[in-house]
């Protein structure tokens, strides 16, 4: 019997759960400047701050280490971590005035966290972090200096509440101007500031000329769910983690003279009318030397039958805040090589612009990986903070020595990985925390050489065993079986109690997702009277009263059911289909290879735990309101280190992202170790 979400990823829950809030992992890490005012002041902080005591390492900031020098400072207020940027309440916050008595009874009920220099019987405000307000009472005008690390940051808007939040800005838009695109998200005339020397918040009386200020908070509704960010909204994939991260070799295409690996990002103008926006990058610091890592624009060529890149122009790459970062503007030539100018990267109102970017890595020593920080203004108000991180051994360029490399690594690799680093769950932003005690994960890989130059597999099980004879002079020859049904034709290779047996191999940790190809999901006779799966999706996809509208009048025959239709039908679906047959993958095809210097990595949307997977942790199959899951989807890297100095050894950085088992991210980050336990190089039977 399987156990659910294999004791739940390996027992990665338990670093989840016991986590040490004195650590932050090392990072590129950046200053701001707080200015504050004599009076009550609404800060919004976008840094986490950092404090390092003397030959000790980084750990986050108190209120103490931050503001010990700065005597000005007394009080600090702030919504508790969990309670986001709302205080759980719809009525005016002019009723919250700071100087006033009823003000002060309500900042000290319990969704809220105050620090006093003069310390309280109240006070829990113990750490101080990035992307949250805080309400800070000064004695007089002090200027702070904060390091911290930073990400990009989406709002978090709770619905149909006033949430205390600010922005990062670029300039001084007034609140019409930045509030427009939002519609009726976000009313202007229901948008509060704090008067410091009155502590009293007041609405905002004239939206189209009133200002707002770069790191001010604001007490500002929300009508209904909003992931309102500006003027100009901004995503990549992976921007819930909230760095841009280069690291995977399927993206790596020729541009030019350039090896690039590309990701985009892309900007949507919410604006109805106006001028357009123009995006710019400007790069603050980088962990490497300069030139180390770089980018490029990248852009499609037009006059190109066939789908081909052209280089732009070169991204800031000078270290250090500028007053005219780089403008994205691209440039290239055409067929014939002659020179052309492309226009900027602009964004027209109500439309999207994908922006390419290709990763340069001009290192080969000193660590495998670099991040450069990077302020991202969209040209529409808001800045952002990005860091882009590029890994060196992700980029294999010389793609046609793949079988070979790999075949002094072929066989069957067992290891573990040690999970050191996880998302926290009760830390406002949900950056990742060192555990307090690793997580062991198992993991089961195989690379053939002679299959697609060098493919890997992910493996849930693997059983060792060897091929029969009857003649002792035959040497059986040894197999690795990954099907139960194929082992009777193979004999074990132990003894045990007079019998042969095979050597199971078993990671309870990745249970492999289901087969969810039409052919496995059939009957065996399509034809017959008996209905399936397949049948199932064309009745309800054709019923005049379906509520599936993904799928309504999409599935006419069964020739029209794909594996995307199963699994739009089983994401529909509120009770288990009673055809829905259990039949999983044997083993699971990732990119990249094994090796220094190498990286193997899931195929995106392919590592699946359906909402009726049997190791789905949300469902229970005899409980009536819980027999269906979210849907769960995970992403495995593994890269390893360029330098290895035991055979059939390996050591490298471990990676995962989650998605579906919280409501944001998962991210586990650790060590591993891999050692090779056979050399056999094909599956029984063969994936």
């Amino acid at each position: 019997m399987k156990v659910p979400l294999p004791l739940l990823l390996g027992n990665a829950l338990s670093a989840l759960l016991f986590l040490l809030p004195s650590y932050l992992p090392a990072q590129v890490t950046t200053t701001t400047t707080i200015t504050l005012g004599p009076g009550w002041n609404a800060v919004w902080l976008d840094i986490d701050p950092l404090f390092t005591p003397a030959g000790q390492e980084a750990r986050p900031a108190s209120p103490d280490d931050i503001f010990s020098s700065h005597l000005e400072v007394i009080t600090i207020l702030s919504p508790q971590p969990l309670a986001t940027t709302a205080e759980f309440f719809a009525r005016s916050p002019s009723t919250l005035g700071l100087a006033s008595n009823d003000g002060l009874t309500s900042f000290t009920q319990r969704e809220w966290q105050q620090w006093n220099r003069t310390p309280q019987a109240d006070d829990n405000l113990a750490i101080i972090t990035g992307n949250r307000p805080y309400l800070i009472e000064a004695t007089a005008s002090t200027q702070v200096e904060i390091e911290g690390t930073v990400r990009f940051y989406t709002p978090e808007w709770a619905p149909d509440r006033f949430n205390l939040i600010g922005f990062a800005l670029n300039g001084s838009p007034t609140f019409e101007a930045f509030f427009e695109a939002s519609g009726p998200r976000h009313p202007t005339d229901r948008i509060f500031r704090l008067i410091p020397t009155s502590g009293n918040w007041t609405v905002v009386q004239d939206p189209a000329s009133e200002t707002m200020n770069s790191g001010e908070a604001y007490w500002i509704f929300s009508q209904g769910a909003s992931n309102y960010m500006g003027p100009v909204a901004v995503s990549f994939e992976g921007d819930k983690s909230g760095t841009l991260n280069f690291a995977g070799p399927d993206d790596v295409q020729t541009v030019g003279d350039f090896q690039l690996d590309l990701e985009e990002i892309t900007f949507t103008n919410l604006r109805a009318s106006g001028t357009d926006a123009t995006p710019s990058l400007d790069l603050i610091i980088s962990n490497g030397q300069p030139g180390d890592l770089s980018f490029r624009t990248v852009t499609p060529d037009a006059d190109s039958a066939t789908r081909t890149f052209l280089p732009g122009n070169l991204v800031a790459s000078t270290p250090g805040p500028t007053a005219n970062p780089s403008a994205l503007t691209v440039s290239g030539t055409d067929e014939d090589g002659n020179p052309i100018e492309l226009d900027a990267n602009t964004i027209s109102p109500r439309s999207s612009t994908y922006l390419t970017l290709g990763a340069i890595r001009n290192w080969d020593t000193g660590g495998t990986s670099r991040t450069n920080l990077y302020r991202l203004s969209t040209g529409a108000g808001s800045i952002f903070w990005l860091p882009v991180t590029a890994t060196l051994n992700t980029v294999q360029l010389a793609t046609e020595t793949l079988p070979e490399a790999n075949a002094a690594n072929a066989g069957l690799w067992v290891g573990e990985a040690s999970v050191t680093e996880v998302t926290s769950f009760v830390e406002d932003g949900a950056p990742v925390r060192k555990a307090a005690t690793p997580a062991p994960i198992r993991i089961i890989l195989h690379a053939n050489p002679m299959n697609d130059a060098g493919n890997v597999h992910l493996l849930s099980q693997v059983t060792l065993m060897q091929t029969k004879t009857a003649d002792s002079s035959v040497r059986p020859e040894p197999v690795l079986v990954i099907e139960r049904e194929s082992i009777p034709f193979f004999e074990g290779v132990q003894e045990r109690d007079g019998k042969r047996v095979g050597l199971r191999i078993e990671s309870v940790a990745y249970d492999m997702p289901r087969d969810a190809t039409v052919a496995s999901q059939s009957d065996a006779d399509p034809t017959d009277s008996q209905s399936d799966l397949i049948d199932m999706i064309v009745s309800e996809s054709t019923s005049p009263s379906t509520e599936w509208s993904d799928g309504q009048n999409s599935y006419q025959t069964r020739a029209d059911v794909d594996s995307a239709a199963i699994d739009s039908y089983l994401s529909f679906r509120g009770i288990r289909p009673p055809t829905l047959k259990e039949n999983y993958v044997s083993a699971l095809r990732c990119a990249g290879a094994i090796g220094a210097g190498r990286t193997v990595t899931t195929l995106p949307g392919t590592l699946v735990l359906d909402g009726f997977h049997r190791s789905n942790p949300f469902r229970h199959a005899l409980h009536q309101r819980h027999g269906k899951g979210p849907k769960i989807t995970r992403e495995m890297s593994i890269i390893f280190d360029t330098e290895q100095n035991v055979p059939d050894r390996l050591t490298g950085v471990y990676q995962e992202q989650i998605l579906g088992l919280a409501k944001q991210r998962v991210i586990l980050e650790g060590t591993i170790k891999m050692e090779r336990v056979s050399n056999v190089t094909q599956l029984e039977p063969a994936p």
